[in-house]
């Protein structure tokens, strides 16, 4: 998910054009995902634990073609927003989810919560429902999924009750600084993001609130998110009001990171998925005896790429399964490659075009250097004000979901570039 593409988000207030990671995409048939392209964060939940209320084994990207869901990665993670400040709050409530941070002091307090509370924030009692709806609300809009794995979903539900209680203590933070956010704006910014990514008119608000059905989750409550999130700009913009990034230091920011900066190698690939190796043998002996990779891709390839010959276009190795990175990096131009296993099933690829690296030059980037520098101070800022907020909060958790760094702020690992964007709800 490193590639730059137009993403909009629902906390975007522009009309950003949105790229192909859209809801009305993925009706587009019920196509499995396959291919090279590192999708970790596509594993479909299923609730083996005892999750109160929860739905489990719903598949929540049903109908999201093979190509929507092979998209590049940061971390296994789908691509961020353009805007700062979407960046910023999609990782306060976000990487939460995902883990990360530092140990340090976070007060809570000992002793049993009544039953079906999964935590406390102050008098404010939230229950395991709560949690579950929450979550489900969560999952329609940013695509954040139960694992399947057991310890792995002990770790959602720890993680996704914290998540609730920092977003719960962010809320009483913009209370207390008068910020409020108008119905009417709400609906604004939601009537926007449906006619970008399903269309205008009462069906396709229809079709959105129906998808969000079946993800568990009301209108009403996706236009509680939105208010949340709104009024967190607003904090956010008033937390971290006055940083500054002089000359010099973009200049030495680039002195320092001039290689990653730079454009890496990249190769334009074309891949056929089967799924089984004798499937693939077959297919590199079709086009060894004389057949296109074009014509066996759209014959044989369970990747909706096979509408275009398999094209995954240009990609850079890290945008790539580790299984598939080395052959497709170490073959030569106009080679066919493979098999390959991986998650999704047999790859033979293709090297169509290896693209060299591009150095990066100061006059070209020092603009988006410096916006990220700026990010960067800011975000500072923010965690270490968010840590103290979480340090004074009263916050105690239910043993089932108390996590495992009930104090820590978002992590470096996930701030600022990494925080997942609003996928549209599963169908």
């Amino acid at each position: 998910m490193k590639t730059e593409r137009n993403q909009t988000s629902l906390l975007d207030e522009g009309t950003e054009p949105v790229d192909e990671l859209s809801i009305k995409e993925s009706t587009d048939g019920d196509e499995p995902s396959a291919g090279p392209v590192d999708t970790a964060d596509t594993a479909q939940p299923e609730d083996t634990g005892d999750a109160e209320g929860a739905e489990g084994a719903e598949d929540a990207t049903a109908g999201r073609s093979g190509r929507l869901r092979r998209v590049v990665t940061v971390g296994g993670r789908l691509r961020v927003p353009r805007t700062k400040r979407a960046r910023a709050l999609l990782a306060v409530v976000l990487v939460l989810l995902l883990g990360g941070g530092t140990a340090g002091y976070f007060w809570w307090k000992s002793g049993e919560l009544p039953d079906g509370v999964a935590f406390r924030v102050g008098d404010k009692m939230v229950t395991v429902d709560d949690v579950n709806k929450e979550m489900d609300t969560l999952r329609a809009l940013y695509g954040v999924q139960r694992p399947t794995d057991a310890n792995a979903l002990d770790r959602y539900w720890r993680d996704g009750a914290k998540a609730q209680a920092v977003s719960i203590v962010l809320d009483d933070a913009a209370r207390a600084q008068n910020i409020t956010i108008a119905d009417k704006t709400a609906r604004d910014v939601l009537s926007r993001y449906i006619a970008q990514q399903i269309g205008e008119g009462p069906s396709a608000r229809d079709e959105f609130v129906r998808a969000l059905g079946n993800a568990g989750t009301s209108e009403q409550a996706v236009l509680t998110e939105i208010k949340r999130q709104l009024a967190l700009n607003q904090l956010f913009d008033q937390v971290t009001a006055g940083q500054t990034v002089t000359d010099e230091e973009v200049r030495q920011a680039f002195d320092q990171r001039r290689a990653q900066l730079g454009t890496p190698e990249r190769r334009h690939l074309r891949n056929i998925v089967v799924r089984t190796k004798e499937e693939a043998d077959q297919v590199l002996a079709d086009i060894r005896g004389g057949s296109t990779f074009e014509d066996v891709a759209a014959r044989t390839s369970l990747d909706s790429t096979r509408t275009a010959g398999g094209d995954l276009g240009e990609l850079s190795s890290d945008q790539l399964d580790e299984s598939y990175r080395g052959p497709a990096f170490s073959a030569r131009p106009g080679t066919v490659f493979g098999p390959v296993q991986n998650e999704h099933g047999w790859n033979v690829g293709k090297v169509e075009q290896v693209l060299p690296p591009i150095p990066a030059e100061f006059e070209q980037v020092k603009g988006r250097l410096k916006d990220t520098l700026l990010l960067e101070k800011s975000l500072r800022v923010w965690r270490d004000w968010l840590a103290e907020q979480i340090k004074r909060a009263d916050v105690q958790y239910a043993d089932r979901y108390l996590p495992a760094d009930p104090d820590a702020p978002p992590g470096d690992d996930s701030i600022p570039g990494n925080a997942p964007a609003p996928a549209g709800p599963p169908r």
